[in-house]
């Protein structure tokens, strides 16, 4: 499709459901600016994805499970964000933060994780990266690289598998 085209079928889709998918989130968020960010995002992924989307339904019911699976990610990383916060507040943590051998061993571990990433294959590598430090779902990776959702799933796997063994050993000598 040209961009021309991808311009007008946006259009016409940001213009006939923009409030109704605003209302949607909003429904479930009670919170406006969340809303508006939601549907935002959700136009946005329409938008970076519409040349290769293919819609089994409509692109109604596309866009209303996408305000939905946006929202539901968006709940988890805050109830994650508020359990993290929690865990900030305890006394043990607190004395724990505060150890410079500790935060420069985390800080070293954390180097050695990133160069064992750096060393996966690159395929795998690159499917990783975007799952974790981009928070991209196995969907959107396989729709970004134009690969199956399942090869998606096994790289990853295959990626954790690989990681585990390596860091196993460095974690026990860090850590024991």
């Amino acid at each position: 499709m040209d961009l021309e085209e991808k311009r007008k079928i946006f259009t016409v889709l940001y213009e006939a459901h923009w409030k109704k998918l605003f209302l949607h989130a909003y429904q479930m968020m009670d919170d406006q600016d969340e809303a508006k960010d939601i549907v935002q995002e959700v136009f946005s992924n329409l938008w970076e994805s519409l040349d290769n989307l293919s819609i089994q339904q409509s692109y109604n019911a596309y866009l209303y499970r996408s305000i939905r699976n946006v929202v539901i990610n968006k709940l988890a990383r805050n109830k994650l964000g508020q359990t993290y916060l929690n865990l900030l507040d305890t006394p043990s943590f607190q004395s724990y933060a505060y150890n410079p051998e500790e935060t420069l061993r985390e800080k070293d571990f954390q180097e050695i994780i990133n160069q064992e990433i750096e060393h996966l294959p690159p395929k795998m590598r690159s499917i990783f990266k975007k799952s974790r430090y981009e928070n991209m779902s196995y969907k959107e990776i396989a729709a970004d690289l134009g690969i199956a959702e399942g090869t998606v799933k096994k790289q990853i796997y295959k990626a954790l598998l690989i990681l585990k063994q390596k860091l196993k050993f460095i974690f026990i000598l860090m850590y024991h």
